[in-house]
């Protein structure tokens, strides 16, 4: 049920997270983009790709975080 619980937190707070995270590497997004030579942001903000990437990375790190806080408090319950 915790891990219910972690993995829904996870979703719920994640996706907006991401987003905005996505939209605050955009300026950075723009200055790598002549190194790099590749498209990284347009003018309404980064690819799709980075928001995915940046999904990635915040959803399963939320995840454990919630669990591990869960986890947490599952021992001083018990106590």
């Amino acid at each position: 049920m915790r891990t219910i619980l972690a993995i829904a937190l996870a979703l719920v707070i994640g996706l907006p997270v991401g987003w905005i995270i996505s939209m605050l590497l955009t300026p950075i997004l723009w200055r790598l983009e002549p190194i790099l030579h590749m498209e990284l942001a347009g003018h309404s903000g980064p690819s799709d790709w980075v928001f995915y990437v940046v999904w990635a990375v915040a959803i399963p790190a939320l995840f454990l975080l919630f669990r591990f806080i869960l986890h947490k408090r599952k021992k001083i319950d018990l106590q």
